[in-house]
């Protein structure tokens, strides 16, 4: 069996997996944990692993009753196609991209890293640019600055900075 490479439309890549299913379809959407800011403080959320594309299974039987209207589903943009050969990915593959998942799982992408620029969003320090030193728990961060030409250690709240770039 072989898998069917979906283009979705922009953060619709559930919408179109939960059509796709109602139609009788089995659709895979890679995911990955990504670190983000929620009321100032740090968790963890999912997001696809492949943003806008899903794989729909090839299932011949199904492709023929509903091929027609792949294309109409919500959430769908497109059908990948190379030429009038539609892009395919055989088992294999897929089983490899689930491995590379599963892995991913226990390291979520985090939203700052040693060394990004980051820029203090109010207070006395508000649009004063830093570096990103480290976390210091779930909701405060280490920052490093110049403060009258000399290099100063601060903690603040993760609601205080934001990212540059």
């Amino acid at each position: 069996m072989s898998w069917i490479v979906i283009y979705t439309k922009p953060s619709q890549e559930f919408r179109a997996k939960e059509n796709l299913e109602t139609l009788g379809a089995t659709v895979y959407v890679p995911m990955r944990r990504k670190q983000k800011v929620v009321s100032g403080t740090f968790g963890v959320d999912s997001e696809p692993l492949f943003p806008r594309y899903i794989f729909l299974r090839n299932d011949a039987v199904l492709i023929e009753n509903i091929g027609h209207m792949l294309r109409s589903v919500r959430g769908v943009s497109r059908i990948l196609k190379f030429g009038e050969k539609l892009s395919e990915l055989d088992d294999e593959v897929v089983s490899d991209i689930r491995s590379v998942e599963k892995a991913l799982s226990s390291y979520p992408v985090k939203i700052y890293q040693p060394g990004d620029n980051v820029n203090f969003t109010f207070g006395a320090f508000k649009n004063i640019d830093a570096i990103f030193k480290e976390p210091e728990g779930v909701n405060r961060v280490i920052l490093m600055f110049d403060l009258l030409s000399r290099p100063m250690k601060v903690s603040v709240p993760l609601s205080a900075v934001k990212k540059i770039g």
